[in-house]
């Protein structure tokens, strides 16, 4: 299994429009796709529930017993060391519009390599507990996983212009592909 290292996961890399093409895609409504015609859209595998902004089946919940609907905000959650900003948050996860508010309303961790991490825990936690999401995810074959969305922030999201970004989160959903894989013939082995 692939697990790749905080430095392989902050280290920021270009896309071509061929490699975009050759992904399982996520995208957003709002995406102003400049580097991808509609016929290009109708070519990709599309993994729209891939989307930590997707509301989740099943819910995840954290130690404290608070409970997300959106990994996204389990993501931003593990941001703070405030309970009462963890109960906020995991309040706001059931709503989408207000969501948005918690990075606005609090002052969470900031640090690339530890946020790179947060963003693991979310994404094992997501699949963990939503068996038809894995199944989805599974489906993805070995394709590279990206999110082309209407977002600058090259941490997780690419800049349409440039084709540029760390694509953190889509590594660690590839990471975890890979370790389902791992143990599933593991188990068909035994």
């Amino acid at each position: 299994m692939r697990k790749y290292t905080s430095e392989e996961l902050v280290h920021e890399e270009t896309y071509s429009k061929e490699e975009i093409l050759d992904a399982a895609l996520i995208t957003h409504p709002k995406a102003k796709s400049c580097n991808l015609t509609e016929d290009d859209l109708k070519k990709v595998l599309i993994f729209e529930n891939g989307s930590n902004l997707k509301l989740l089946k099943n819910s995840i919940k954290d130690e404290f017993w608070n409970e997300y609907w959106c990994s996204e905000w389990y993501y931003m959650a593990q941001r703070t060391n405030s309970l009462a900003e963890k109960q906020i948050i995991a309040f706001l996860s059931t709503w989408f519009s207000l969501a948005m508010k918690a990075r606005e309303l609090f002052d969470l961790e900031q640090d690339d390599i530890k946020r790179a991490e947060f963003m693991r825990n979310a994404v094992k936690a997501k699949f963990d507990n939503n068996p038809e999401l894995r199944e989805e995810l599974m489906r993805t074959w070995d394709k590279t996983i990206i999110e082309y969305t209407y977002r600058k922030d090259t941490r997780f999201w690419i800049d349409q212009e440039t084709l540029k970004w760390m694509n953190i989160l889509w590594k660690v959903m590839m990471e975890y592909r890979d370790w389902l894989k791992e143990r599933k013939n593991e188990l068909e082995s035994e």
